[in-house]
């Protein structure tokens, strides 16, 4: 069925590609001509203005974001073994492992959330407390309600949130995310408009730490098979803001540099984004099961120059601080509030400095990846035990090659016909 899926996709995708690589050829020849005259070396020169940090803080983000590929693919091959499968194909990165078991009352959410907030400290769980009792949260499912996830400063120090709850622990997660935007505007209570306006590197910055407290809170209570399913939800998520959107900045990358010569055929996109999941990937992925038109449906792409790397920006930021507090970082709530109440007004490196935190330094960006390679080592040998609780033994671990069909370029060797698929959601 995935794979029927893709197929269809790909169909559609190939009707539509002549006009969609114009557009893009026109739009990017647009935004590198108008970069220049504005004085810019490239267009990544202005975004990373307009994200207020510097080429050496990318450097150093996506040289850890390159060293911890290795981590991710050991989570993909993982994820393959649980599936059952020798090898993932494209649609199989999405591919559910099974169903948590575990009903979340709206009630029983409010309360987890309230007392995973309190244990950090207790002015963000008064927040929350206050958001549910004085009815900020819109959650209840109905007919004709918009089907997305946000949260949205109203007045003063109170926000109001629309989500779809459902009885599960994934949608205890958006909660607590929303609920962290909350967090963040009650910090930015005391600043003006101006003063209040983050780049968009860091607006996820206090939605995401606040989810990552309560998925960390929920995987330490869930049984064996609530524990794969948690995982590997949460695993899925990293390696879209990481690996996904890194395949998309290289992918910009290649084409910008390439359409300072002259417009980019349909076929030369293509393989300019198969190259970019083949450096990011490696051979954990059918080669043949990868997709060209990766690129055609990231809708911010066609707006913006160099939108992907915030993703990846805001997720290990957030994360590389939250391993701070878990390390026992003195005075961290209080300095972190405080953080927060800047984000509009300060660089992310003069921010990031109050911790002696060097964002220009591979290391940090290495500490928030060190939080998702705990929980891909907990991926893993939650799956090996649940394979010798199956079966009676444990399967062994693939290596790169043959172990999984492929060469060590990623070449199939197994003389069958692969599945092919497209699973990756929408950033």
């Amino acid at each position: 069925m995935r794979r029927r899926a893709y197929e269809a996709e790909i169909a559609a995708w190939e009707r539509a590609a002549v006009p969609l690589v114009a557009a893009l050829n026109a739009i990017k020849g647009e935004q590198s001509m108008l970069a220049r005259r504005r004085g810019w070396a490239s267009p990544l020169d202005a975004a990373l203005f307009e994200n207020n940090i510097d080429r050496q803080t990318l450097d150093a983000l996506m040289a850890a974001v390159h060293d911890a590929f290795p981590e991710f693919r050991r989570y993909l091959k993982a994820r393959a073994r649980a599936l059952g499968l020798p090898v993932l194909a494209w649609y199989d990165l999405d591919a559910p492992l099974g169903e948590s078991k575990r009903v979340w009352s709206f009630a029983e959410a409010r309360q987890f959330i309230v007392e995973q907030f309190g244990a950090y400290s207790s002015r963000l769980g008064g927040l929350a407390e206050r958001a549910f009792r004085e009815r900020w949260i819109d959650a209840e499912p109905r007919p004709g309600k918009i089907g997305v996830n946000y949260g949205f400063h109203l007045r003063d120090d109170e926000s109001r949130i629309l989500v779809h709850y459902r009885p599960n622990f994934y949608a205890v997660n958006v909660l607590a995310h929303e609920l962290g935007h909350a967090y963040h505007n009650l910090n930015l209570a005391r600043r003006t408009p101006l003063q209040r306006r983050a780049p968009g590197t860091l607006a996820e910055t206090a939605s995401t730490f606040c989810q990552t407290l309560v998925s960390q809170a929920g995987m330490q209570q869930a049984d064996a098979h609530e524990q794969i399913v948690l995982l590997d939800a949460s695993l899925q998520m990293a390696a879209l803001l990481v690996v996904t959107t890194t395949t998309l900045f290289l992918f910009e990358k290649a084409f910008y540099e390439k359409r300072q010569h002259g417009e980019l055929s349909l076929e030369t996109s293509k393989q300019m984004m198969l190259e970019a999941q083949r450096q990011a990937y490696g051979n954990v992925l059918d080669p043949s099961a990868l997709h060209p038109y990766a690129f055609m449906g990231m809708s911010p792409l066609y707006s913006h120059s160099y939108w992907n790397f915030q993703y990846s920006f805001g997720l290990l930021f957030a994360l590389g601080l939250y391993g701070c507090y878990r390390n026992g970082a003195s005075d961290f709530q209080a300095r972190y509030d405080e953080m927060l109440s800047a984000t509009g007004m300060e660089a992310p490196a003069d921010l990031a400095a109050r911790f002696g935190i060097d964002i220009r330094c591979p290391s940090f960006w290495r500490s928030g990846l060190d939080v998702i390679r705990a929980d891909i080592e907990r991926f893993e040998s939650a799956v090996a035990q649940q394979q010798i609780a199956e079966t009676g033994h444990r399967c062994p671990a693939q290596k790169a090659g043959a172990s999984n069909g492929l060469d060590d370029k990623g070449v199939n060797q197994v003389g069958r016909v692969p599945d092919t698929g497209w699973g990756r959601r929408d950033i």
